[in-house]
Order: structure tokens, then sequence, then C-alpha cells
């Protein structure tokens, strides 16, 4: 039953009382003795007029503030969160997204006041995990790590179950990574112009290693082929360790990689970088250009990671999470263990997310489809 049903009713029962119990009739005692009663009645019948409108102006006024607090009773958020929170890491344990995730997701449990659990769920280029986060409730209990790999995987893999950009909520960007063109250095390519240079001489000659059919690497040289009107040969393998490998051990000259696990190599003068992808300079390699400062521009890339959450869950539950996270990256301890992962902290609002999801997924899409690039 409603407030204002309630009223009606009480209302017309105290007018039923009021009709009850109106003036009494007249009877045998006689004319003073009715007109009395009459005198009686209509005092009566007054006093009960007043305090039916009393009660009535009572009701309505309780009616009113009733129905006023309504919405705001209703508006009165969930708490959020009551229970763990777990946040799904499309690739094994020990890479670059589980570096980079376990020591803020450390931090956010501090923040959240609930534990924060990583679940490793590797494969198919990111796809089986980012599934699962994709079709997980949308409560905000269950996040996923995703990155520029999705972007990609979009165009490379014939039927991915998912959107990367219409099915997450996004959240926040965390960090970034740079990739380095490197050679052997007893390839003999002294430079960058080097590179060009031998690789316009003898076109095809050339080879590069990758990661693999559709990686970071293989599209950042495949970007460069276009910007410098060259053609290398690729020869794809089964992860990073290995392509490494076989360019330390002098099978194939050229690689594109990441930065973190490089540098020792570097260092002892087996490898040399002849660019990097960041927009500016690594603080590691001072004297390596950029790309951009080489003049092309459009090679310059970087491999992101965020965190992202079911589509529908609710606006509120997002911002605490970024809050969440932001509070964490403010942490000094947490930026030095993602630059000890070979990361560059890198964070951005939802909003800005998003839009860096729906652009790389725009560029990576338009250039694979270019090259007709298909996931081995």
């Amino acid at each position: 039953m409603t407030i204002a049903s309630a009223t009606i009713i009480a209302v017309d029962q105290l007018q039923s009382s009021r009709i009850a119990s109106g003036p009494p009739r007249p009877n045998a005692a006689g004319a003073g003795d009715s007109a009395a009663r009459l005198r009686q009645g209509a005092s009566c019948g007054a006093v009960q007029e007043t305090s039916l409108k009393q009660v009535t102006r009572c009701f309505a006024a309780f009616v009113l503030a009733a129905l006023a607090a309504a919405p705001f009773a209703r508006a009165q958020p969930t708490p959020w969160p009551t229970k763990p929170i777990r946040i799904i890491v499309p690739a094994p344990p020990g890479g670059a997204y589980d570096r980079a995730i376990r020591p803020l997701a450390q931090e956010m449990a501090i923040q959240l006041k609930q534990p924060v659990v990583i679940e490793n769920k590797p494969g198919a280029g990111n796809i089986i995990g980012a599934q699962a986060g994709a079709t997980a409730a949308p409560d905000g209990y269950t996040l996923t790590m995703t990155g520029m790999l999705n972007t990609i995987a979009q165009g490379i893999y014939e039927r991915v179950p998912f959107d990367i950009v219409a099915d997450f909520a996004h959240i926040a960007c965390i960090a970034g990574g740079e990739q380095w063109l490197v050679v052997n250095s007893q390839a003999g390519i002294a430079s960058f112009a080097d590179l060009i240079e031998q690789a316009r001489r003898e076109p095809g000659k050339l080879n590069y290693a990758t990661s693999g059919q559709g990686s970071t690497g293989h599209l950042v040289m495949e970007l460069l082929q276009r910007a410098t009107a060259t053609q290398l040969t690729h020869v794809p393998y089964k992860g990073g360790a290995p392509a490494l490998q076989d360019v330390l051990g002098g099978q194939v000259p050229i690689t594109v990689i990441p930065g973190s696990g490089t540098m020792p190599h570097v260092r002892s003068g087996k490898l040399k970088v002849l660019a990097v992808s960041s927009a500016a300079r690594s603080p590691d390699l001072p004297q390596v250009p950029t790309f951009e400062e080489l003049g092309y521009k459009q090679l310059t890339v970087v491999s992101w990671v965020g965190l992202s959450a079911p589509k529908g869950t609710p606006p509120e539950v997002v911002d605490k999470l970024y809050a969440a996270v932001r509070a964490s990256m403010a942490n000094k301890d947490v930026l030095a263990k993602l630059v000890e992962a070979g990361l560059m902290p890198m964070l951005m609002p939802s909003a800005q997310y998003t839009q860096l999801v729906r652009s790389d997924t725009e560029r990576w899409g338009q250039l694979t489809r270019s090259l007709n690039l298909k996931a081995n």
C-alpha cells in the first residue's frame, strides 16, 4: 500500500466516524432538551470538523515530506567494495603485464581496504583472459589488464569474441614501454642511416627477427619499411626470448624489442641500439635518437597497459577504481617497481584511456588489413 493510499483511507475513516457520531436526533424529552441537544451536537460537529481538518493537514504534510524524501533515499549509493577484487592478467606470470600489475595491486588493496587478487589467464594473443574479463559481472569485482596487444588482436584474429573498445568500461592506463631497434654489433650496421642504405641497396636481403606475426616489433618494422621505402625479410619466432637469442648469436642481424631485459647486452657490447620508438629519448640511452628525431614520427609507438572493467560497470565504481589507481601510483615504491620492470608510468583517466584504446584499434586495424596480416 502506498503512502497516498493510506492517507486517503485514513481520511475516509475519519469522515465516516464524523457521520456516525453527528448531531443527536431530537426525542420526546421536550423542546428545551431538544434545543440543548442540538446546540451540543452542533458544538461537537464543529469540534469534529476542526479535528478532521487538522488530521487531514497532518497526513498531507507527512505524505508530501515522505514523497519528497523518497528519491533521496533511493539515490543513496550501495557501499563498494565489500569483498575481494580480482584482476585478470591475460599473460603468463613474470611477463611485462604481470610485473606491471602486481606492485600496483598491492597498493590498491590498501586504498580500497579489500584484497586484490591476481589471476593469470594467458593464451591466444591475450584473447582468452580478455574474454573472461569482458563477460564477467559488471559489478567492479572483476577487472582485466588490457593493452595495445588487444588492439592489434582485433585486426589479426578472425573472430575475436569481444570488442576491445565497446565491451569494456576502461578505467585507467597504467604504464607504457618503448621499443628499441637493435642490431648485432658484428652485423656491420653502424647507424640507422647505414641500415636504411643497406636495405635500399639490397632489397629483401636483410632479415629481422620478432616475437611473432602481428607482434609489436613486427608492426613497427612494417611501418619502418613503408616510411623508408625499403624491403626487409621477416623472421617470426614464438616469443621474444628465442628471437633475441638468435640476434645475439648472429643468425639474424636485426630485431625490434622492448628495452626491458635488453640493457645488459647493450652494456656488454653485444647489441647496438639504433633508435627508440618513444616520443622522447630513453633515460637509459640518452645518446640514442628517437625515430621522430630521425624524421619518422609515424614510428613513434608505446606499448601500453591499463585496467578495464566489463561494460555496464556503474560509473561511480569506475571512478572509485580510478581514484585507487591514481593514489597507488603516487606511491614512489610502486613507480620504482614499474621502472624496474622496464615500463614508464603512464597514468591516464577513463576518458583519455578509452580514446587511446579506440585510436590504436583504428591505427593497427588499418595497418594489419592493408598487409592482410593474420595470426599464426
